[in-house]
């Protein structure tokens, strides 16, 4: 099986795990989690001071509310909920994410 291969199935069989009923949380990979460039800028534009106050809470190591996410059919996640904090954390460094997974 190649990797592109397993990792859609490690994918699928984390989110069918995730997904019963209750509020199961994974962690994900940052760098799994897909945003485009347009979609950053047009946020730190709109909402710099909310992103900033974002990105020093996940570098004091406070609890900051889970994002949601949904799998890519070609791999990795779509932000469903919580695109402020996924572009802090990628900001603040933190190289993985709590999340609740939906849509598997």
């Amino acid at each position: 099986m190649g990797k592109l291969r397993e990792r859609r199935k490690a994918d699928f069989d984390q989110c069918k795990q995730s997904d019963n009923g209750d509020d199961d949380v994974v962690v994900v990979s940052l760098a799994d989690v897909f945003i485009t460039d347009a979609v950053v800028a047009k946020l730190l534009a709109r909402d710099g001071a909310q992103i900033e106050r974002h990105r020093q809470a996940y570098e004091y190591g406070e609890d900051m509310v889970r994002v949601v996410l949904r799998p890519r059919y070609d791999g990795g996640y779509n932000v469903e909920d919580g695109r402020h904090r996924v572009i802090a954390a990628k900001q603040a460094g933190i190289g993985m994410i709590e999340a609740k997974l939906v849509g598997c």
